[in-house]
């Protein structure tokens, strides 16, 4: 019995310090298992959202040279690329504020450059905010009918940019 309680059987310092760098290992693993590598996508879909209210905000800002002419702001994507642009021409390219690494010379935003790619659209917004999905003239209009989705992908996920029929509310 007395030996039992005597002995010198326990854990060395070099056992426990393994055990420590073991699990330290783990915790490494777990963690970045955690961590979002989707930054891109949601910091282009963030930015995206940023420069469709930019060009509502313009034109909600711009007085009517006519009474009944309304002043037109919109941005449209080709694919490689979004740009702003005002009036009913959608090839006349505004300059968005965006870090100049990702502005292509003609003013556009480079989706290949922010590691992103955005599906094919043009919204067009007058000056009491209202979005338009075609737009040519103020009698010949047509203002969006269902809630238009602007699809933002990279890195294998995707994250959806809702424009609000009739406010123009992107959330």
């Amino acid at each position: 019995m007395r030996k039992i309680f005597t002995g010198k059987d326990g854990f060395t310092l070099i056992e426990i310090i393994a055990v420590l760098v073991v699990l330290g290992i783990l915790a490494v693993v777990a963690v970045s298992r955690t961590i979002n590598y989707d930054v891109e996508l949601i910091s282009g879909a963030d930015t995206l959202k940023t420069h469709l209210r930019y060009a509502q905000t313009l034109a909600m800002n711009s007085t009517p040279t006519a009474a009944g002419v309304p002043v037109i702001w919109g941005m449209s994507c080709n694919g490689p690329s979004y740009w702003l642009f005002q009036g009913t021409t959608i090839t006349n390219y505004i300059g968005l504020p965006e870090d100049d690494k990702y502005i292509n010379a003609n003013k556009t935003i480079n989706l290949a450059a922010k590691k992103i790619s955005v599906g094919n659209f043009t919204i067009f917004f007058d000056n009491r905010g209202i979005p338009y999905s075609a737009y040519t003239s103020a009698a010949v209009n047509t203002p969006l009918a269902a809630n238009q989705i602007i699809t933002v992908t990279g890195g294998g996920t995707s994250v959806n940019v809702t424009i609000t029929p009739f406010t123009g509310y992107i959330p």
